[in-house]
């Protein structure tokens, strides 16, 4: 018996705390010095302007995302993400990603179906909790 929960985030990219992801990379990868510096550069201080039937918008602050068309934009969701497969781990059951969206699973023989479905429960509320805190 298998059970299966997809997660597609949304807009996953755009939610990505500079502040959390830059911590998450110092403390769990050892970027420091001059790369962190680097990304630091490269996320903060970044505005938005729009353009709409002749009107410009004011400029507004970015204070979170990883910046559309980059080639970084998808390993550093990644990253900042790690700690969601983590929690799932800790569950006992398996994920597999691609970018945003997740897939969530676990295996189990018919007669421990209510044990799997338990388990598959709390690392749903896990998720959710990790989702509203991040």
């Amino acid at each position: 018996m298998s059970l299966l929960g997809l997660l597609d985030l949304s807009a996953a990219f755009d939610c990505v705390d500079h502040d959390i992801l830059l911590l998450r990379l110092e403390r769990d990868f050892g970027i420091t010095d001059t790369a962190l510096d680097w990304i630091r550069s490269f996320l903060t201080m970044r505005t938005q302007q729009v353009f709409f039937n002749g009107v410009l918008s004011a400029v507004s602050a970015l204070p979170s995302g990883v910046p559309q068309g980059s080639v970084l934009r998808p390993l550093l969701f990644i990253l900042y993400a790690t700690e969601l497969f983590k929690i799932i781990a800790d569950d006992g059951l398996n994920a597999h990603s691609y970018a945003d969206d997740t897939q969530v699973y676990i295996c189990t023989r018919a007669d421990d179906a209510h044990s799997a479905v338990e388990r598959f429960a709390s690392c749903v509320q896990h998720i959710d909790h990790w989702m509203n805190c991040n």
